[in-house]
């Protein structure tokens, strides 16, 4: 099975690119952590790429919605600089967006052919873009970025065939060195999700994530869903829980020992989860 998830390529106004609160509005909060996603390492995670820019791969929760296009430009308006988000579906394929303040505006599918495509797109697939306008739209955003790109680099990706190798997201990192960002700095994660001083959240909150992701889903397709399914007090603690760990993992929230404190509060309140996730029939 391949990667799903967003690649963004941004300099944040302060701080860390996961702490932007745009970001995990638009694109998710499941930052790639090399705890998380040991087979990758941490090449998908945090990367420092010089001049302010960072780059970092982030996931969707069950109960999150990608919001590309609309996302790329609220956080062109948050940071006053340009902002570009790749969202990889199975290794495969690639949605980017790409905006800047002047106007530069970018929505292309990778590979950029005009067949059908059988992998999940849950913003809606673009349309084949003229191969030119698509390297010069990349190259401006590039210069306005203050960034030196490669054209003949940028031209060789949007006109690549992607059959699968190199993979997709590896593809795109490319693309970004391409653009003049290549990674100067790996960023470790101050706070590993996985802390063991944060016991099994993970557990509770994977159940919680469901049944909140299940009443989105619900309301999106029109279903009628009985109280039986609504998400219950421990869990929407639980998921309080957990926002607040993924929130600090690459600093700009709570530190370790406060995250501690509010785990140890979250299981003198709900000593026994796994009776209090219990629904009424």
């Amino acid at each position: 099975m391949g990667w799903y998830g967003t690649l963004l390529l941004s300099r944040p106004a302060d701080g860390m690119l996961p702490a932007c609160q745009e970001v995990r509005q638009a694109f998710g909060s499941r930052f790639v952590t090399p705890s998380v996603m040991p087979a990758f390492g941490n090449r998908l995670g945090l990367h420092d790429v010089g001049g302010g820019w960072q780059r970092v791969g982030v996931r969707l929760f069950g109960r999150e919605r990608l919001r590309l296009a609309a996302g790329v430009q609220e956080l062109v308006a948050a940071t006053a600089a340009p902002a570009l988000a790749a969202w990889v579906s199975e290794s495969t394929c690639v949605h980017l967006e790409a905006r800047t303040p002047a106007g530069v505006a970018l929505s292309m599918h990778l590979p950029n052919g005009g067949g059908s495509c059988a992998y999940q797109h849950p913003d809606g697939r673009p349309a084949r873009v003229d191969p030119r306008r698509a390297v010069e739209a990349l190259e401006a955003w590039a210069h306005e970025a203050g960034r030196s790109p490669v054209p003949e680099t940028i031209s060789s990706i949007v006109h690549g065939t992607w059959d699968g190798s190199p993979f997709a997201e590896d593809q795109v990192l490319g693309l970004f060195d391409a653009l003049g960002c290549p990674s100067e700095r790996e960023v470790l994660p101050v706070i590993d999700p996985q802390d063991p001083a944060f016991g099994d959240y993970d557990l509770w909150s994977y159940f919680a994530d469901n049944s909140a992701g299940a009443l989105i889903l619900a309301a999106e397709k029109g279903w009628v869903l009985g109280p039986e399914h609504d998400v219950t007090p421990m869990e929407r603690d639980y998921l309080r829980f957990e926002d607040l760990v993924w929130g600090s993992v690459y600093g700009g929230g709570l530190s370790r020992e406060e995250l501690i404190a509010e785990y140890q509060h979250l299981t003198s309140r709900w000593p026994d989860p796994r009776s209090s996730r219990r629904r009424k029939a």
